[in-house]
């Protein structure tokens, strides 16, 4: 209930500047000038914005639902070894669906400096397919590996309740597609960065995880073609030939 409060009175007060009630008018008067910029951000990153959105509204949800409730539903939407052999597209949709509080601001932040001007640049289409690439193709990766050691090492198969849920290796495989953007210095500082944070991740906690997002990210890298400068190009075209379109209309 106290969730649900805190979120009418934001949409309360969010109606109000836009519609300049009395009391609300600085507010709305500085709005106008400071924040068109922000909403023609938002604007041109849809993709990124719905996706966030819906992160925080399946975040809150489970955050209002009991620890045994939540575990459970959490492991029929993970790509665990288990769920993969019984349902795998379906889970491999569902498994980006949700992450933890303690992550959402992260991807809030990550998204909007990383995926947002990518989006912005090239469309909603190439990010979506880097995405998907990035989040199917290191889960399929890394269960075919498990497979792989469990079967020529003999060991113990994973618990079929592990939970594997989030938005990190689609994150991943745009970050690494991020390194075509700008210069070739800044190319170079980008890819060093992140391979740095991947190989920290891999010495601190060797896990399936950070085996995963290593996966990703070499997808990322290996994707070029969804980047190219043809594409944004192609994309700044069809951007204008529909506000032409608008405009006449």
């Amino acid at each position: 209930m106290i969730t649900l409060a805190i979120v009418l009175l934001a949409v309360g007060f969010l109606y109000a500047v836009d519609h300049s009630w009395p009391g609300f008018r600085r507010i709305s008067a500085w709005w106008l000038r400071r924040g068109e910029p922000l909403k023609d951000r938002v604007r041109h990153a849809p993709l990124t914005y719905l996706y966030l959105v819906l992160l925080t509204f399946t975040t809150w949800l489970l955050a209002n639902t009991s620890e045994p409730l939540r575990k459970a539903f959490l492991a029929e939407q993970s790509t665990n070894l288990h769920e993969l052999s019984t349902n795998p597209v379906t889970v491999l949709v569902r498994s980006a669906m949700y992450v933890s509080p303690a992550e959402l601001l992260i991807w809030w932040v990550g998204f909007s400096l990383v995926v947002a001007p990518m989006e912005r640049r090239f469309g909603w289409q190439r990010v979506l397919a880097g995405f998907v690439l990035g989040h199917v193709g290191a889960t399929v990766a890394v269960a075919y590996l498990q497979v792989w050691l469990f079967r020529t090492a003999e060991l113990p198969v994973p618990s079929p309740v592990l939970i594997d849920v989030g938005a990190s290796y689609g994150f991943c495989a745009l970050a690494a597609l991020a390194t075509y953007r700008g210069p070739l210095r800044r190319r170079l500082l980008w890819a060093g960065g992140l391979v740095g944070l991947l190989a920290a991740g891999l010495l601190l906690d060797l896990d399936w995880s950070s085996i995963g997002h290593c996966v990703a990210a070499v997808l990322g890298f290996v994707s070029y073609p969804l980047v190219r400068p043809e594409a944004a190009v192609h994309h700044e075209a069809r951007v204008r030939a529909r506000r032409l379109y608008r405009m006449e209309h």
